[in-house]
Parts: C-alpha cells; sequence; structure tokens
C-alpha cells in the first residue's frame, strides 16, 4: 500500500487556506446558540421510550417530539438495566411521569417525516 503524499504547491496552497480562515469566517451570533434555551416547544411533545441492549445491559432512552413538527426533538439516555423485563417496564413508567400528557394523545405519525420507501 503506496503512502499518501501531497506535492508541494497543493501542500502550500492548503496552508495558506488555513492561515487565512480567520479573514472568512464570521463570528457567531447570540442567536445561534437560542435552540439550547429555548425550550418552548418541550411542552408539546410526545414521549417515546425505547429500550436498547448496548454493552450486555438494557438502556432506556427517552425520545422528545414535538407532535406538530416530529423532526424537532431530543433523545435522552436515561438509565440501564441488567434485566429487559425492569428496563421495559421502567421506561413505561418514566415515559408516563415525563409526558406532559399522561393520556398519551399526543402522538407522532411516522408519515409526517417524508420518507421515500422506494
Amino acid at each position: 500500500m503506496k503512502n499518501f503524499e501531497l506535492d508541494d504547491k497543493s501542500y502550500n496552497e492548503l496552508l495558506n487556506l488555513l492561515n487565512n480562515q480567520h479573514f472568512t469566517e464570521i463570528p457567531a451570533n447570540p442567536s445561534d446558540m437560542e435552540f439550547l434555551t429555548d425550550d418552548w416547544w418541550l411542552r408539546d411533545t410526545a414521549v417515546i421510550e425505547h429500550v436498547v441492549k448496548r454493552d450486555g445491559m438494557w438502556e432506556v432512552q427517552l425520545v422528545f417530539a414535538h407532535h406538530l413538527e416530529p423532526e424537532k426533538l431530543i433523545k435522552r439516555i436515561i438509565t440501564r438495566y441488567t434485566c429487559k423485563n425492569k428496563a421495559e417496564l421502567n421506561a413505561w413508567y418514566m415515559r408516563r411521569l415525563a409526558a406532559k400528557d399522561q393520556r398519551g394523545t399526543l402522538k407522532v405519525n411516522l408519515n409526517d417525516f417524508g420518507f421515500c420507501s422506494s
């Protein structure tokens, strides 16, 4: 297998671009990070529990998805269990506790994502 080689002209151009990068980039605005504190949409989320086997344990994950904009979601790893049944039971309880709508009427429809199946 041959080692990767870069000629001098390309190498110098790459260094030049890296050195001048601070001229082409613009600093971020505070509004660029507002999504971290702008959590108003979490009150209208459907909570979906997800149990996954990882590293020999059953991991409980909760997914918070907005019921009108399903692309807006957050996934959080909650805890791990050694027993699948215990993980599924606790995931169900955690979903009920985390859901703003205890009846579970807020649902996310898979068709809202606009996936193409062909």
